[in-house]
C-alpha cells in the first residue's frame, strides 16, 4: 500500500507540478523526495512479493500482477484486495494446500527443491 500511495503522489501531484513549474524548484521537491523514496520502498516490495507468493502459493501471473502494483498507479489498491483474499483462503487450507509455481521458483532461487 505504501508503494502504491507513493506511486500515486509521484504521478498526480509530483509530475503535474513539475511539468506546471517548469522543471525549476520548488516545483520539483516532491518528485526529488518521493522518486527516490518510491524506489527504494519498490525495490524492498518486490523482495516481499516473492516471498509472500511463494508462501502463499500464488501462480506466476497474481505474481506478476503484484509487481505490476509499484508500476501502474491504482493498481495496488487493487491488488491488496485480491491478494488479502487470496492470502486468507490459503491460510484455510492450511498445510493441505498444494503447492504452487512461485514457491518452485522461490524454492529454486533459494538452493532447495521442493518434495
Amino acid at each position: 500500500m505504501v508503494v502504491g500511495t507513493g506511486l500515486a503522489v509521484l504521478c498526480f501531484v509530483g509530475v503535474p507540478l513539475q511539468l506546471a513549474g517548469d522543471n525549476k524548484w520548488p516545483w520539483t521537491s516532491v518528485v526529488a523526495i518521493v522518486g527516490p523514496l518510491h524506489g527504494f520502498l519498490y525495490i524492498v516490495y518486490l523482495i516481499a512479493c516473492l516471498d509472500l507468493a511463494g508462501r502463499a502459493r500464488f501462480t506466476t501471473l497474481q505474481l506478476l500482477g503484484m509487481v505490476g502494483s509499484g508500476l501502474l498507479p491504482g493498481l495496488a489498491f487493487y491488488m491488496e484486495r485480491k491478494v488479502n483474499h487470496r492470502v486468507k483462503a490459503q491460510l484455510a487450507l492450511g498445510a493441505d494446500a498444494p503447492p504452487g509455481p512461485v514457491a518452485n521458483l522461490w524454492a529454486a532461487l533459494a538452493g532447495r527443491r521442493n518434495h
